[in-house]
């Protein structure tokens, strides 16, 4: 007998005797179905405080900035976002919102000061001072916008970015100074590139330095990459967007790292980062000596540098170097000890783990190891001799929070402190050894929880509880909860599957089924974590009749090298065939109607659709393609280069993997939806798709919606897309029923 975990048993216990009807347009509206869902969860330095981003309770599409003060118990509103509900976004706020992939609007991000008596907040393409015991102050009031404010160590000053220079206020005065003066065009200072935000998980480009006084930052010149005429078209007509936009095997920005100081005007040191002009700039920080510690990554990522630099020399030296015969994957894991020595990550061994290396960069000894990947280190208590790290150690699907020693004693063995089965994820405290618990499961809405050193409870921020008074209630006694298990790829792989199995569906009666797909190498969707609108339309399809199911195919994360690197230079081969092989499984399952299988997805999930549809129609009646890539020529150097190489590689990997080239072969009914303003995939992927197919005389429906980017944040548009979609496969699947 499979037993059912705490929190559904809770559930049913509670639920309501008849339940509302679960509708899309109920998906989108306020407040949202997830209940308090905190996001950008951070301690304050001192430990004292946790701020986070709550949604608006009348409107579930903007974000207040709330502090939870964890002596008293209390939690109080810093920032009300209807303050902010009338003035307009600024383009390099949205852009940068858009990298982020935050949805909602109001307050967006913050950042605490390291005295954890005030935060800075961005918004209306100003910069507003929030201390917390006092007024909100306004500190610029220009018309050009200033993105990615940050304080320096000691609080007296404030930097930020504005056409492409950087600057710093004394927040005292509020007078104002820059740092450069030869931004402007295609020069930018301070600021992270389009791959660097988009791929590489750098949000900024400038870091302060420990003591305050110098300020390291990225010099970028975009003028080889090239300018593109981007038509956003919205409701009201038509604005060109002028865009540099790097094109796989095209040029990228021409990156140089400069050293300022703060007071005074001497010239910038540069940072010596070789003789390589064409390299990615992949992370930057300040070492206790006053060095900087540099991430160099070449060109085809298959090597990553470490660099040690001389802040007032410039000099460098290579402590490390990571290389594979694949890609090496980028990380946050870097910490340093106070006598130098620091913890680093590596896919060495064929899984993540963490070691600990010299001053030098000598490794020492591993922190983890085993087979099973290290997620991310998510924080380091020198004193008392530990990190805390997330990891699968259980497996792909859960994702727990681990405690292992600094002396590597129990690398092999270390202490599992999550108790839930679902999804964990710790944010720790700079002092007092005290964390936080980011929870989930496939059963509970996003929970928010201080805990001890090994686990236990201490408080809640957030318990989001499944009760009378949850958004959700009104719907528990419908809910489906998903079963887990796996299947076999063509090559004897295990392959992690998920599935929603309607009510009342048996032999007698079968049902149509629909494979929700992303597939490719940064993501995956079988995971035991409540995930928000996409889950609960996944919940409503199921609800109305249609078996969900969903597989992690080969080069999906979580399951280490080996299994991620199948999809090196096999983009639309081995993803696609795996989600065949999740199809052919619903074929055997006698309560599943094998000729009515349908296969949907967004992004790299729209391209896995767009080729599950081409190659494998025995398996597929029908898709949903939504914004996604059709010719990997059209997407950015970083992420198609990482996986494919350059277009001018050998074996005619690009020519294979366009699905434009095979609009001949499509024979089943087909949905391309794309929004009208997306900077990140571009509308040209399915205006070409659509070319391709009206050339070959392929029927298929069609949706763009003006407006809406890479991810559909506006409600009307957003619930239009679901109805459309939900639509397009009970005509294909259920024959209009």
């Amino acid at each position: 007998m499979r037993l059912l975990p705490f929190a559904l048993v809770s559930l049913l216990l509670t639920t309501p005797a008849q339940a509302e009807t679960l509708t899309i347009d109920r998906l989108v509206a306020s407040p949202s179905l997830s209940g308090a869902a905190p996001r950008g969860v951070h301690f304050s330095p001192d430990g004292r405080m946790v701020a986070y981003l709550e949604r608006a309770e009348s409107d579930a599409s903007r974000r207040d900035l709330w502090a939870y003060d964890l002596a008293t118990g209390k939690a109080v509103m810093l920032l009300d976002s209807a303050e902010f509900a009338a003035a307009p976004e600024s383009e390099a706020e949205r852009a940068r919102r858009e990298r982020q992939r935050i949805a909602e609007t109001g307050v967006t991000e913050y950042v605490w000061d390291q005295q954890g008596k005030a935060v800075l907040v961005p918004k209306s393409g100003d910069i507003w001072l929030k201390p917390l015991d006092g007024p909100v102050r306004r500190m610029t009031s220009t018309e050009a916008p200033e993105t990615d404010p940050k304080f320096s160590p000691d609080g007296r000053r404030i930097a930020y970015v504005r056409d492409g220079n950087l600057y710093v206020m004394d927040v005292a005065s509020g007078v104002e100074k820059p740092i450069t003066r030869d931004g402007g065009g295609t020069v930018r200072n301070g600021e992270a590139e389009f791959v660097a935000q988009e791929e590489m998980g750098r949000q900024t480009g400038y870091w302060w330095s420990r003591d305050g006084s110098h300020i390291a930052f990225a010099r970028i010149d975009e003028r080889a990459v090239p300018l593109v005429n981007r038509y956003d078209y919205g409701p009201d007509g038509v604005m060109v967007v002028p865009q540099r936009y790097p094109f796989a095997g095209g040029a990228n920005v021409a990156v140089r790292l400069l050293v300022a100081a703060v007071e005074g005007d001497s010239a910038p040191v540069e940072i010596d980062l070789g003789t390589e002009p064409d390299i990615y700039l992949a992370r930057v920080a300040w070492k206790p000596d006053g060095g900087l510690a540099v991430q160099r990554m070449s060109r085809d990522q298959k090597r990553l540098d470490l660099l040690f630099a001389d802040a007032t020399t410039g000099r460098t030296q290579v402590a490390l170097s990571e290389t594979a015969a694949t890609w090496v994957d980028l990380h946050d894991d870097l910490r340093f000890l106070k006598d130098g020595r620091f913890i680093w990550s590596s896919e060495a061994s064929g899984y993540r783990h963490l070691y600990l290396h010299d001053a030098d960069g000598k490794r020492l000894y591993p922190l983890t190891r085993g087979e099973w990947p290290v997620d991310d280190l998510a924080g380091l208590d020198e004193e008392a001799g530990f990190i805390l790290f997330n990891g699968f150690r259980e497996g792909p699907t859960e994702r727990h929070v681990y405690r292992a020693r600094l002396d590597g004693s129990d690398a092999a063995a270390p202490e599992r402190i999550s108790r839930e089965e679902g999804w964990h994820g710790a944010v720790v405290a700079e002092k007092g050894g005290a964390w936080l618990d980011n929870f989930s499961s496939a059963t509970q809405p996003p929970q928010l929880s201080l805990r001890a050193a090994d686990g236990a409870l201490r408080h809640w921020l957030q318990e989001n509880r499944l009760d009378k008074d949850h958004p959700y209630f009104p719907y528990l006694a419908d809910h489906i909860a998903p079963q887990f298990g796996t299947l076999k790829a063509e090559d004897g792989t295990d392959l992690h599957w998920a599935m929603l199995k309607p009510k009342g569906v048996d032999a007698a009666q079968k049902a149509p089924a629909i494979l929700y797909t992303y597939g490719g190498p940064t993501a995956q969707v079988v995971k035991k974590q409540w995930g928000g609108r996409t889950q609960l339309f996944l919940q409503a399809l199921a609800q109305s009749g249609y078996v969900v199911f969903m597989v992690d195919n080969r080069g999906t994360p979580a399951r280490g090298k080996a299994f991620l690197d199948k999809i090196h230079n096999a983009f639309g081969t081995v993803e696609n065939d795996d989600q065949a092989a999740g199809a052919a499984y619903l074929k055997r399952l006698d309560f599943v109607d094998g000729e009515r299988i349908g296969i949907y997805g967004h992004s790299y999930g729209g391209y896995n659709t767009l080729m599950a549809l081409i190659r494998h129609p025995e398996m597929f009646a029908a898709g949903v393609s939504a914004a996604p890539v059709t010719d990997w020529h059209l997407y950015d150097t970083h992420y198609t280069e990482r996986f494919i190489g350059k277009p001018d590689g050998a074996g005619g990997i690009y020519e294979r993997a366009d699905a434009t080239k095979l609009a001949a072969r499509l024979t089943r009914p087909l949905l391309l939806i794309h929004g009208m303003a997306d900077d990140n995939v571009f509308l040209d992927n399915s205006v070409r798709m659509a070319a391709a197919l009206q050339h070959e005389r392929k029927l298929f429906d069609m949706m763009f919606y003006p407006g809406e980017r890479h991810g559909f944040y506006d409600p009307d548009l957003a619930a239009h897309y679901l109805l459309q979609a939900k639509d397009f496969f009970d005509r294909t699947l259920k024959g209009g029923r």
